[in-house]
C-alpha cells in the first residue's frame, strides 16, 4: 500500500495503517535518533524518542506532504532527540554529530571519516565569532535566542552570521576538496 494511502489512513485514525508505517520505518527513526544520543543516552531513551516521533505522526499525518514521509520522519527524530539533550542540558561531542547514520561499508566510513574531519577542520577554520555560533547552533543545538543571550549580541545578528558562516564553511570546504556537486553542500 502506498505511503499517501497509508497516511490517509492514519489521518482517519486507522492504528494498522500506523502500524505498517511504523513497521516500515522504525529502524530508520531508530538509527537516526540514536546517532544523536547515545552516548549519553540509553536505548531506552532512543525507543522513547521513536514512540514520539509515531505519536507525533499520528497527530499530524495530514500535515504530511506527498513523498515527504521519510524526510517528515527524520526532521521529528532529529528535533525530537534534540529536544530531549536540551532537556537534560546534555550536549553531543562535536565529532559525533557529522554523520547520522552509520554506513556499514568500510570503504563508505573511510570516506564519512574523511568528510568528518575535513568538516571539523573547515569549522575550526571560521572565524570567530561565526565559529562560535555556528558550533552552538549546529553541535549544541542552542537556539538563535540562546546564543545571542549567551555572546551579548542580538538575534538578527546570529542568524545573520549563521547564514554567513555556513557560506564560509562551504567555501572552505570547496578549498579542501570537498565536492559540493557531488555531496549536495
Amino acid at each position: 500500500m502506498n505511503e499517501t494511502r497509508l497516511l490517509s489512513r492514519i489521518a482517519a485514525g486507522d492504528g494498522d495503517a500506523l502500524g505498517k508505517i511504523i513497521e516500515k520505518y522504525s529502524g530508520y527513526v531508530q538509527t537516526i535518533a540514536s546517532n544523536i544520543t547515545v552516548p549519553p543516552l540509553q536505548a531506552e531513551d532512543v525507543e522513547e524518542i521513536a514512540a514520539d516521533v509515531f505519536l507525533t505522526l499520528w497527530s499530524h499525518a495530514d500535515a504530511v506532504e506527498e513523498g515527504r514521509l521519510k524526510s517528515y520522519l527524520a526532521a521529528i527524530t532529529r528535533n525530537l532527540a534534540k529536544n530531549r539533550l536540551r532537556y537534560l542540558h546534555l550536549t553531543v561531542p562535536l565529532e559525533d554529530e557529522y554523520m547520522l547514520i552509520r554506513l556499514p561499508d568500510p570503504e563508505e566510513q573511510i570516506d564519512e571519516l574523511f568528510i568528518r574531519q575535513l568538516t571539523r577542520s573547515a569549522v575550526d577554520a571560521l572565524p570567530e565569532p561565526e565559529r562560535s555560533i555556528f558550533q552552538r547552533y549546529y553541535f549544541l543545538y542552542q537556539k538563535t535566542d540562546e546564543i545571542a543571550a549567551t555572546l551579548r549580541i542580538n538575534p538578527a545578528t546570529v542568524r545573520t552570521k549563521l547564514a554567513r558562516g555556513r557560506e564560509k564553511l562551504k567555501a572552505e570546504l570547496i578549498k579542501r576538496g570537498y565536492s559540493c556537486e557531488v555531496h549536495h553542500c
